[in-house]
């Protein structure tokens, strides 16, 4: 059974399912029966079952093939409340006014005749190309292999009907080849190398954003990540927000985007854990980096060491700034590369500044400032140590980037650069112990993830100032030292996530 990923259940066991080294198809009476092909637990739990049975009428066949799935700790599309929602129409009304806005969005046809039409939808893919992003929403929702849409010109406008489920054998012949070609995108089988025995073992979803401009990862990393995949007979494809549908195909999703919570970074990781697909980030990562308040409460109550720290609002920011040491940093808890933080030097100066930033959040904090010429950064996976970095302050400035002031440039609405610092990759071994050890105690707070930990290292000891849940990992900085292995050892994590599943 070693490489199958797919097991696909079909009335009498074929259904037209192009052989591929990763399927298998059986019948609906074996899958029942539980006469499967030969597979240990582990690989039983990652296999995904597609149940393409002709009816999944409650107590069908096909019910019990997705229920039985489920009883046996199996991923299995659809589900059985998938096959419910869709069976009895009125259980689909809610997901009606979604679909019909992209239908109105994308599908431009003009009223003509006929004007009742039926769509065929394969694995979220259709050949009419207006009507794709509809069937890829469609298969999110319900999850059925096979649809059909069927579309009607009514009051100026054209609308869904009806959608439906459908079987292998009500496929038409000259559709084949399209039914074909949108499985094997589903499985992962067409990234494979023709005439060729070497077949990817797992397919990793890299998250990222093409226009971002200080995103977790440059170009360069992002293609350092496909290589080290291609080494590793592991095919790794770069995604954007717009492939939030296709979250399914894969054995294990990356974000190289900077991560929020009312953000589509927190909803692909979200569905990913729905799916049990291992994500990097995971939610509760983000949750708990994403959020200065919560980190330094989580770290003070677990003994890290951090600077001494007051939580602000609008009724205590007054009382506090007279019994401040100045100067003072004052933060909104979920800022990102040096924004939303700001340093006063004067109680004058506090009270401006916590204004300004009680516009944007109701609660932030003070800090205590403490001056240095570079940060730590220590990059955590998996409870280990994966690079060391110094990242010293931009010049002539506070902090590791200096992002410059918009009121003073003349054109305002023009993006200005931001400055950073150097950077001093250092191995491992060279690593201060006590530097290692307050980062690795601060990253196990937050999880099994992949983390960058900041610190500052003084005369009276090593704090932490924050845990960030999606470092960079940068060509010529953060791999400086490691080189590829560094990309390398990501993946590595990542497969073992996948064969823990």
């Amino acid at each position: 059974m070693s490489g199958v990923k797919y097991l696909f259940v079909t009335d009498k066991g074929n259904g037209n399912i192009p052989a591929h080294p990763d399927r298998v198809s059986i019948s609906a009476n074996d899958f029942i029966a539980n006469r499967l092909p030969v597979m240990t637990p582990a690989e039983a739990r990652r296999v995904k079952v597609i149940n393409m049975c002709s009816n999944y009428g409650y107590l069908s066949k096909g019910y019990y093939c997705s229920l039985l799935a489920e009883a046996r700790g199996m991923r299995c599309i659809p589900s059985v409340a998938q096959m419910i929602q869709l069976h009895w129409k009125r259980n689909y009304q809610t997901a009606l006014p979604e679909l019909n806005e992209l239908l109105a969005k994308h599908f431009k046809e003009p009223a003509e005749e006929p004007l009742e039409r039926t769509y065929y939808s394969y694995f979220g893919r259709c050949q009419n190309d207006r009507l794709e992003a509809v069937a890829r929403r469609a298969f999110d929702l319900f999850r059925f292999p096979l649809m059909a849409i069927s579309l009607i010109y009514a009051d100026g406008q054209w609308e869904i009907e009806e959608i439906d489920y459908l079987s292998p054998e009500d496929i038409p012949a000259e559709k084949q080849d399209f039914l074909n070609e949108a499985l094997e995108k589903f499985t992962g089988a067409a990234w494979s190398k023709p005439n060729t025995p070497k077949r990817e073992r797992y397919w990793i979803g890299i998250l990222h954003d093409p226009e971002e401009a200080l995103p977790p990862s440059d170009k360069d990393a992002l293609q350092k990540f496909i290589k080290a995949g291609k080494d590793m007979n592991i095919s790794v494809e770069l995604i954007t927000k717009n492939d939030y549908a296709t979250i399914l195909e894969f054995d294990a999703l990356f974000i190289r985007e900077t991560t929020a919570i009312n953000h589509h970074t927190f909803r692909f990781a979200n569905k990913a854990e729905r799916e049990g697909i291992p994500c990097i980030d995971d939610t509760e990562s983000m949750i708990r980096c994403c959020n200065k308040v919560f980190l330094f409460e989580l770290l003070r109550a677990n003994k890290v060491p951090v600077p001494q720290t007051v939580i602000l609002d609008r009724k205590s920011e007054k009382t506090i700034e007279q019994s401040m040491s100045y100067p003072v940093v004052l933060k909104i808890p979920d800022g990102s590369f040096s924004r939303g933080i700001i340093k006063a030097d004067t109680p004058e100066a506090f009270e401006k500044a916590a204004r300004e930033l009680l516009k944007k959040s109701e609660i932030i904090i003070a800090q205590e400032f403490m001056p240095s010429t570079y940060d730590w950064r220590i990059g955590v996976l998996g409870g280990k140590a994966l690079f060391a970095c110094q990242y010293f302050m931009a010049e002539g400035h506070w902090q590791i980037y200096k992002h410059p002031d918009q009121e003073e440039s003349a054109d305002k609405n023009a993006p200005l650069p931001v400055e950073g610092g150097e950077h001093l990759t250092l191995p491992l071994d060279d690593v201060p112990d006590d530097v290692l050890k307050v980062a690795l105690k601060a990253a196990r707070l937050i999880g099994n993830g992949l983390y960058g930990v900041d610190l500052k290292q003084t005369e009276n000891g090593v704090y932490v100032i924050e845990v960030n849940d999606n470092p960079n990992i940068d060509v010529g900085v953060e791999d400086q030292v490691a080189g590829d292995a560094l990309y390398k050892s990501v993946l590595e994590h990542l497969v073992g996530l996948i064969e823990a599943v």
